[in-house]
């Protein structure tokens, strides 16, 4: 079974709050096994920022539902957009 990569834009709750302590709002926020994977911060205006993420899920039934659920309830989030789903490439063996 393979995996989606889940694109969202996270905005904070407050522009004061750090961007780690959201991202970390977000991770435990996420139903097992989904997890972030990357990230970046994306300036927006007058010291907003929007944190834009990766999250890897499994290929699965309802999974991206569930992501987006877990996120928009995470503490620190005032909203959410859903960029993109894209699905993970397997890895290619050494050579």
């Amino acid at each position: 079974m393979g995996s989606y990569v889940i694109r969202l834009k996270v905005l904070p709750e407050d522009t004061t709050t750090e961007h780690a302590r959201i991202l970390e709002s977000v991770s435990k926020s996420l139903p097992s096994p989904a997890e972030v994977k990357n990230h970046r911060v994306e300036p927006i205006a007058f010291g907003l920022s929007a944190i834009i993420v990766d999250i890897v899920a499994p290929e699965e039934e309802g999974v991206i539902d569930r992501v987006e659920e877990a996120v928009s309830k995470a503490p620190l989030v005032s909203q959410y957009e859903l960029m993109g789903v894209s699905r993970l490439s397997s890895k290619l063996p050494p050579k």
